[in-house]
Formats: C-alpha cells, structure tokens, sequence
C-alpha cells in the first residue's frame, strides 16, 4: 500500500495499526500517519519497495526524504532498528515513542538549509534524543512481556483487522500489551517486578543439586571423565592415543555412560494464598501479584499445576493453572477489600490439594499477608496440612514473621518491596 516514499506490505500495515490499537490504514491517512506506518516498516522489515516517481505525492515526497535522510545519518536509529528487526511489537512501541518524544517538523514548514544528519541540522539532536528514548521502551516492553509472558491476556481485534493467527512465532494475544502497559502504572508495575523475580528464580533453580541420575541407561558421546568408558580412559596411558583422547575431550566426543534418573514422580500443587484485605492495597499488592507470577513460572518449569486464590474474609478469586495452560488475566486485577481470614484461606487450599489428580508428591503452599488472624483452627489445618505432605510457607509483608507461625511450618518476615530477599527466595525457589 503506497504511503509516501514507500509501498509498505498492508500485512506491516495490519501488525503495526493493531499493535498500537489504531485504526486500519487508509489511503485517507494523514501524512503524519503515513510517515509512522513507515518508520515502522523501516524498523521491523528494512526498507521496502519505493513507490515510482510518477505516483508519489509531490508535496510529502520532499519533507518525507528529508526525515528518512536524518533517520540514515543517525547511528542511534541504526542501533534501534537492530533492536526492532523482526518485532513488531518492539517496531510499533518504538514508532509510538519517537513521535511522543519529538515534534515532527509538518511539510508545510520550510526546509533547512543545513544538509539532512548534519550537526546543524535541527531535526538530529531531537531525533537521536527520541531514538534512545525508543530503545528504553523497547527494553521495558521486553521486560514486560518477560514478566507476564504466563498471562494470557484477551485478544482485542479493531474492527477490519483480523490479525488473531499472527505472524510465526507471535503471540497476538501479547499485542494489546503495550497499550495496556502505556495506560496502567500498577500494570508496569507488577511486570518489571515480576521479570526481576523470574530472573532471581532462575538464578536459584541453577544452584540446585539435581539427585536422581543414578542408572547407566545407554552410551553417548560428551566431556565428562567421570562418566567415560574405560576403553577411553585406557587412551591416556598410550603416548600416541593420548593426543587423540584429548582431541576428543575438547570437541566433546569422548564416549560416556549417559544416566537418567529414576525419581520419575511428580511433584503436587504449588498453591499461592494472596491477602486481598483493604490493608494490601497500593505497593504490598503489586509485589505479592508479581511474586505470585513468579512462583507460577516456576511450576511451570517443574511441571506442576499452580493455583492462585485470592482472599479477604473469604476467598475471592480462584484460578489452577496446568503447566500447558497460562493464568487468566484478570487474575491481575482483583481488588482489595475487606478483612482477613487466614483459615478460610488454607482450609481451601488444601482442599484443591487433596481433591487435585496430580497430587503425587510433596505439595506446596505460599501464603503472603500483611495482617494476622484468629488462629483457633490454625492447629487443626497444621494436623491437616502435615497429613497431606503439604509444605506451608508464610510471608508476611511489613511486619514480624511469629505472626504467621501458628499456621505455617516457615515463616519470613517481607521488608523490602523491591527484591526477593535472600531468605525468601531459598525455601521459594531452590526446593
């Protein structure tokens, strides 16, 4: 479809308007529109096919070069459009921000006499200051998404659009995110903290001691001594074959024992307990939602089912989510409100535990509150808990951990909203 100086594929056209929750292209547009549509084009796919002289608009064609020339001077919109390439959400949040951060001079005014790039010319500074501008915002769109990747959020279609398949290996569903991500500061809130939460979980899960690989099930090729063939480990004493075995070593060609574990059990439901009372809203409900996605990327690693239950004075919000399945997401978004029943919400918990068909081993459960609660059945749902080979972890946000004892077998006091503390992250993630 013929914008200004390029045909831009209506396919671009479609990721582009749908990622930005506009309208469809139109040959109606305005020129200001048609320039965004390729500067997307530029950043997403390269430079596309040029309209032919005798086609293109003779008013826009100049003020359009001229801009596309700086953009080529412009070492910081080479990096962004690297950062872009093949991303069409990453191409349409940058298009949104180097417009948002920048007045495009209009064609009707003149032309600078200064050469297109150059040190004088007034467009270069606004336009490198926009582009680095656009590349934070792509870093934090990809943060964002990292965060929330186990979200499945509603796929939004503007009319005339049609986009739902997406193009190889998208997620559609992932493109009303940065509109929502633009509009909701608890939103961003909730996906930095998230993403910085996987990355601490991943961090533990590699410490982790793996147990099991203990039976020697078949031969293969590798670099590890302890495991070769004593054939191989024969080479060594030879002069000649020494050489050859180390060759072997270094290009991981060494024949070895391969072993496989015999722990083939599955682990139980990691259930999560969020405190939704009045008393969570703001700062401490934004770090236990992104703490609760967190844990939920980590059943999703070890292949159990996660549920989230949300409660005051009773539960509110309830979800189980099977490791193929992502959570809903107006998880994110329930209110808080009300008082706090700490029973009420273990006693449901374990509940799902015992009745949940995949509850082969040790279940876990997470709870994270910032006030206490009448504990005459604590002792009771402990018994019950202990029956069930049910882990209880507290967390409790902003005050002392022996507040939350009566009910868990290990509690942890929250103080800094920012991070996943050391002590807490161990038990949450290494286990």
């Amino acid at each position: 479809m013929n914008r200004i100086l390029f045909d831009v594929s209506r396919w671009h056209l479609l990721l582009h308007r749908e990622h930005r929750q506009m309208p469809v292209a139109k040959d109606a547009d305005s020129h200001l529109l048609k320039l965004e549509d390729e500067l997307f084009e530029r950043l997403y796919a390269g430079e596309s096919d040029r309209v032919p002289a005798e086609r293109a608009n003779a008013a826009l064609r100049p003020w359009a070069e001229r801009f596309h020339a700086t953009c080529d001077a412009l070492p910081s919109f080479g990096r962004l459009a690297a950062e872009c390439r093949g991303d069409a959400a990453a191409a349409a949040a940058a298009v949104e921000t180097l417009l948002d951060e920048m007045d495009v001079p209009g064609p009707e005014e003149p032309s600078p006499a200064a050469p297109p790039g150059s040190s004088k010319d007034p467009v270069r500074r606004p336009l490198a200051a926009a582009c680095l501008e656009a590349s934070r915002a792509v870093e934090d769109l990809r943060d964002a998404t990292q965060g929330l990747a186990e979200v499945s959020f509603a796929v939004g279609q503007n009319p005339g659009t049609g986009t739902e398949a997406g193009a190889p290996g998208e997620r559609p569903e992932i493109r009303p995110l940065a509109v929502r991500l633009r509009d909701d500061a608890r939103l961003r809130r909730i996906a930095m903290l998230a993403g910085r939460f996987k990355r601490i979980a991943a961090s533990h899960r590699r410490q982790r001691v793996k147990h099991g690989a203990d039976e020697i099930t078949d031969v293969e090729q590798g670099a590890d001594l302890g495991r070769a063939l004593p054939a191989e480990l024969l080479r060594l004493s030879h002069p000649w074959l020494r050489l050859a075995f180390l060759r072997a070593l270094l290009e991981r060609q060494v024949l070895q024992y391969q072993l496989s574990g015999s722990d083939t059990l599955g682990r139980g439901p990691l259930v999560v307990l969020l405190d939704k009372s009045s008393s969570m809203a703001g700062l401490k409900d934004v770090w236990a939602t992104a703490l609760a996605l967190a844990l939920l990327d980590h059943a999703h690693t070890e292949r159990r089912p996660f549920v989230l239950l949300d409660f005051n004075y009773q539960v509110t919000y309830e979800a189980t989510v099977e490791p193929a399945d992502r959570l809903p997401y107006e998880a994110l978004f329930v209110g808080c409100t009300g008082g706090t029943s700490i029973g009420n919400a273990i006693d449901r918990g374990l509940e799902i535990i015992a009745t949940h068909p995949r509850a082969l081993r040790r279940s876990d459960l997470v709870l994270v509150t910032d006030g206490g609660s009448d504990i005459d059945t604590a002792a009771a749902l402990r018994e019950r808990a202990r029956a069930l080979d049910v882990s209880v972890l507290g967390l409790a946000i902003g005050m002392s951990a022996e507040v939350l004892t009566p009910w868990c077998d290990e509690a942890h006091g929250v103080a800094d909203l920012s991070t996943v503390q050391e002590n807490i992250a161990a038990p949450l993630f290494s286990s």
